[in-house]
């Protein structure tokens, strides 16, 4: 096969039936003649790596397999430093495509040198509410995934947002690396919005193709939340007063929006803050 013009990532770990639908999808959706799909397997224990077996007889598909159970930032490093591609797509194993999901994100990233990586939008599988339309911080520089549980993501075609989710991510593998990749320090969370940082402060944009919708089966990998306080604490020393300053002008704004559907949930003085913020930003 010649050089591919796009490299699907996956790293996999044990949800077999998930990854036989996510690869059905991908291949419904997606003309993978001139594509390749690398795959590789984090030591799963149901059955993934003789799946794989069949699959590593495809042209287009690269199968490595890891000795130890690495996580998602190393497994997505090595699989990368294989992909034959210039432009890396990630994708969890746990998603699954719509028609034209693809070609609205690679406009995104081809569109301008600034862009760094290009998301999209995420339905959350179980209540077709919107998962993922990017990311925002709050005022202690902490990420929340933008849209959340809205019906309808943003306008438009395209957003820039601080932050989007890796779960399906379009960097060029040339960037992606420039960076470091993702950083092994976290375990199975927050490796994503650590690139997104790294990018930002480098001069990228990210940006969120809203014409791209795809459907995510929400934190489905066994002992995903494991990590996430070891992982919060570490992008908070990392990150957080770089993005504090983003907070300051999201959080306002985008508190309502993720209470809009759930006013009864919102805490009343968070509230009053964030309206006393917009009407200061509004009378500035």
């Amino acid at each position: 096969m010649s050089t591919p013009t796009v490299s699907f990532v996956s790293a996999l770990h044990n949800c077999l039936p998930l990854t036989k639908a996510m690869l059905s999808s991908l291949e419904k959706t997606i003309d993978l003649s001139n594509k390749e799909v690398v795959l590789i397997d984090d030591c799963s224990k149901d059955g993934t790596s003789e799946y794989l077996d069949d699959l590593e007889t495809r042209p287009n598909f690269t199968i490595i397999r890891n000795t130890e159970n690495l996580g998602f930032a190393a497994s997505n490093n090595i699989a990368a430093r294989q992909a034959q591609s210039d432009v890396l797509v990630f994708i969890n194993n746990d998603l699954e495509f719509s028609a034209n999901w693809l070609d609205p994100m690679l406009a995104a990233l081809t569109g301008s040198p600034d862009v760094g990586a290009v998301g999209n939008v995420q339905r959350n599988f179980a209540t077709n509410l919107v998962d993922h339309a990017g990311i925002f911080f709050d005022l202690e520089g902490m990420p929340t995934h933008a849209h959340k549980n809205r019906r309808n993501p943003p306008k438009g075609s395209m957003i820039e947002r601080n932050a989007a989710t890796a779960a399906c991510l379009a960097i060029k593998k040339e960037t992606f690396f420039s960076v470091g990749g993702f950083d092994e320090a976290y375990r199975n969370g927050m490796e994503d919005v650590d690139l997104c940082m790294k990018l930002k402060k480098n001069g990228q944009k990210i940006l969120v193709a809203l014409d791209s919708v795809i459907r995510h089966h929400v934190s489905s990998a066994p002992g995903r939340h494991v990590n996430n306080d070891a992982n919060s604490n570490l992008f908070r020393d990392r990150w957080s007063d770089f993005a504090r300053p983003f907070g300051q002008s999201e959080w306002p704004m985008e508190y309502f929006r993720r209470y809009a559907r759930f006013w009864w949930r919102m805490n009343p003085r968070l509230a009053i803050k964030a309206l006393s913020m917009l009407l200061m930003s509004y009378f500035r």
